[in-house]
């Protein structure tokens, strides 16, 4: 392959990635939509789409809230029924949010608490190595067997079966018995 059909080459998808790219540039700038795609409104937006989980290939169920209330809706090719119209949310819809947010907050604050002792652990780390400088220790060998050391001992790791060890195993003749 010569030089000359290598650089139309890249030279055309150079082209068509700047096309690509003003063309994206363009759709941001002014604001095009297309339609039937939802996408966030002003803040005087009365209808919303919650979730919408599909049945099977043709059927799906939305939960659309509008002013407030909530309604079910089953969407199929034949057209739309209403299951459920003003959904109303209760004490247990409320309880079960609430508990959604602790369950969020606690994951939340144990992972900070995680990275905090990750964090400590660092620098017990660092402090020793800057100790062993000082100290004139032997060598980073020295520090990193003296690191391993205080690790926890883990399992070795399963024996690694390759492929042509299985291969091997096939073409033994098997001895009669």
């Amino acid at each position: 392959m010569g030089l000359l059909p290598l650089l139309r080459m890249f030279g055309a998808l150079s082209l068509v990635l700047g096309l690509l790219a003003g063309a994206l540039w363009a759709v941001r700038r002014l604001g095009v939509r297309l339609p039937g795609v939802t996408g966030a409104g002003g803040p005087n937006r009365r209808i919303e789409l919650v979730e919408r989980v599909g049945l099977d290939g043709k059927r799906s169920v939305a939960l659309i809230r509008r002013d407030g209330r909530e309604h079910l809706l089953l969407l199929g090719p034949d057209g739309s029924l209403v299951i459920e119209a003003g959904i109303i949310r209760d004490d247990r819809d409320l309880a079960a949010a609430q508990e959604q947010v602790q369950e969020a907050e606690a994951r939340r604050v144990a992972q900070a608490q995680a990275i905090a002792a990750l964090y400590a652990r660092a620098e017990q780390i660092i402090a020793g190595v800057r100790e062993a400088r000082r100290g004139g220790e032997a060598s980073f060998a020295a520090l990193v067997d003296r690191a391993r050391a205080r690790l926890p001992a883990r399992p070795a790791p399963p024996p690694v079966v390759t492929a042509a060890a299985l291969i091997a195993a096939k073409r033994r003749p098997r001895k009669a018995a």
